[in-house]
């Protein structure tokens, strides 16, 4: 069964609209989060002023919701890059970096025009090459009624022989990636994660760690990607074990609340480090089985990060993926857990 496609063009000033009025999306689950330097940008600018062919963009088709006529957004799968450089560049948010001289064709001077337009904006253009570029036509081929593994084996065919990064092709692959992104939305990764990484999508594959640590046995456990990798690409999350992690997650987010207030803000640096709060994901769960509050989850921690184990400390170094790593930073947590409370 072939896939359901058409296409249409924009003009560049119809998709600097689009993009201003929400009809144009760029926030696809599996879409990188590689953003294009100034000299990049300002080569396809140049481009787009000689003449040269733009590469057509690819986007998924859905309606909005507003049951009006035309009321379609279409969610960019490839093309990302070109199309917001271009509006960007027509809204004045960048000047062009340095490039040859231009000719462009000027009927109010009769003919054709050379300038440089090296450190120019849009508005301090030419006229001509303003319109011109407004103008510049692309070719967008969008799909109908994807389902998800139509979507991903789509993403993963545009991309083939660009530079993926590891975490793209993970998530390109992942059997659940919906699933984890809605987990991950959780409030605790709002505060532990800067806007960078959660544009990388860092949140998903936390959730898929901390469900390591709370459902597989910890003498099992790897973060090494050749071990990692075939269980996210597999992951499957039910709706218990989900609850699970989201008491587990505002267990953590209170705990480091907890230790803002009590200005141990070196502490609650450390419990917002992957490698710490997944270490001691199964013990907030134990936590949350047992009753345990913040408060004393926050003494607790505050103690252990106080008391400097060496051991633990070497095993949350180099290598802290590996499962004897792991283990080893769960032998000592476990310990100093059991001690902490029971004297308690």
């Amino acid at each position: 069964m072939s896939l359901e496609k058409a296409s249409i063009s924009w003009s560049a000033k119809q998709l600097k609209n689009m993009i201003a009025n929400g009809k144009i999306d760029f926030n696809h689950i599996i879409q990188r989060s590689y953003v294009w330097e100034r000299k990049r940008k300002s080569a396809l600018i140049e481009s787009m002023i000689i003449g040269y062919p733009i590469p057509p963009v690819f986007a998924k088709r859905f309606d909005d919701g507003t049951g009006k006529r035309g009321g379609n957004i279409y969610c960019i799968m490839d093309g990302k890059q070109r199309l917001s450089t271009v509006a960007q560049f027509l809204n004045d948010e960048f000047a062009l970096t340095k490039l040859p001289p231009v000719v462009y064709m000027d009927e109010a001077f009769g003919g054709e025009c050379e300038t440089d337009i090296t450190g120019m904006k849009f508005s301090e253009l030419p006229e001509a090459i303003q319109d011109h570029l407004n103008s510049v036509i692309f070719s967008v081929t969008y799909f109908d009624n994807l389902t998800k593994e139509e979507e991903r084996e789509l993403f993963k065919r545009l991309n083939a022989g660009k530079p993926l990064s590891t975490k793209s092709r993970l998530l390109a692959s992942c059997s659940d990636i919906e699933g984890l992104l809605d987990i991950g939305s959780h409030e605790l990764f709002d505060d532990m994660l800067t806007d960078k990484g959660k544009d990388n999508k860092n949140q998903v594959t936390l959730v898929m760690k901390a469900w390591c640590m709370m459902n597989k046995p910890i003498e099992e456990v790897s973060f090494e990607g050749k071990d990692f990798n075939p269980l996210f690409e597999n992951a499957s999350i039910s709706a218990d074990e989900r609850l699970a992690l989201d008491k587990v997650f505002a267990l953590i987010h209170d705990t480091h609340l907890t230790l803002a207030e009590n200005k141990e803000k070196a502490v609650a640096k450390k419990l917002y480090t992957e490698t710490h709060m997944i270490s001691l994901v199964p013990f907030f769960a134990q936590a949350v089985e047992r009753g345990i509050e913040a408060n004393m989850m926050a003494d607790w921690v505050s103690d252990f990060f106080g008391s400097h184990s060496e051991e633990y400390d070497i095993a949350a170094g180099n290598g802290s993926a590996k499962n004897s790593n792991i283990t080893t930073r769960h032998n000592v947590l476990s310990e100093s857990f059991e001690q902490f409370f029971t004297e308690v």
